[in-house]
């Protein structure tokens, strides 16, 4: 388990009309705004002659503009808390944020870094972490303890994950974004097609049923359901599951699927589709 401290960085932002474009990530380096590309421990790095090279930043700024990654991460299991020690004369010390997840994906990333956005009481923070490589359907522990300046009062924060500097799409988003943001790249990709058949854009792979763990079953699951005109997914059903649990698991997930709808003469048209899932029984921690 990957477990790291940091040093707390003041935000500054500047916001976008995009509501549904990706966030990046951008760091004042002397009087340039340079954009993130990768993380270093809790250090940015930022592209320079094709090269990767350490910004030594004092503040950054989460921005939004161009188009999601069209990739999917499942934050798996998260544990979110804070914590704090008392003392009679100075009140709370050691004041820390903590979140612990599992990241699995069925892509191969590289150059994965999340960021933790901090809103406490109007104030607000950003902190930087690198998470390195992902590997498909790899399960990677991640554990972070984030030291805060605030007191333990309500407040919220925002978990952001990025491959390359570009934003990712992961279980931990707001629904509104996310369907949003989707509903934007199928109406670009489709905008000038005439007649095609329907494609997946991206999804979550089914959690293997802990039911199963201790068996190692292999096996698969196949879906049908329908693709609406937006790409979204409605009324699934399971066709065949060499166990019934994988079927349930593939069900729970496949809603949260994103398709290209099939388009014919120029329009999209509602259609009905299959689509397999293999399980593999995951490997021991």
């Amino acid at each position: 388990m990957k477990t790291s401290r940091y040093l707390p960085i003041l935000i500054f932002i500047f916001w976008a009309p995009l509501a549904s474009g990706q966030h990046y990530l951008a760091v004042k380096d002397g009087d340039k705004t340079r954009i993130v590309v990768a993380a270093r421990g809790t250090e940015p790095l930022v592209q320079n002659g094709g090269k990767l090279e350490v910004v030594h930043a004092t503040s950054f700024a989460l921005a939004e503009g161009g188009e999601y990654l069209p990739l999917y991460v499942a934050v798996r299991h998260p544990r979110v808390m804070t914590s704090s020690a008392t003392l009679n004369y100075t009140g709370d010390v050691n004041k820390e944020f903590h979140l612990n997840c599992e990241l699995e994906t069925a892509y191969s990333l590289e150059n994965v870094f999340l960021v933790i956005f901090l809103n406490q009481t109007g104030e607000k923070s950003i902190f930087l972490w690198e998470v390195g490589r992902l590997e498909p359907r790899h399960p990677t522990q991640v554990s972070v303890v984030v030291p805060m300046q605030m007191n333990n009062e309500p407040g919220n924060y925002q978990l952001y994950l990025f491959s390359g500097g570009r934003e990712l799409f992961h279980t931990m988003m707001p629904i509104g974004l996310m369907d949003a943001a989707l509903n934007r790249m199928v109406r670009e990709r489709i905008k000038d097609v005439q007649n095609s058949p329907v494609t997946p854009i991206l999804g979550p792979a089914p959690e293997y049923p802990a039911a199963l763990s201790k068996k190692g079953i292999e096996g698969s699951a196949t879906l049908s359901f329908t693709i609406d005109t937006n790409g979204s997914v409605s009324d699934p059903a399971v066709v065949e599951a060499s166990q019934p649990e994988f079927g349930e698991a593939a069900l729970a997930v496949i809603r949260q699927w994103r398709f290209l709808p099939r388009v014919k003469n120029g329009q999209p048209v509602r259609a009905r589709a299959e689509m397999p899932f293999m399980f593999s029984a995951p490997k021991e921690k």
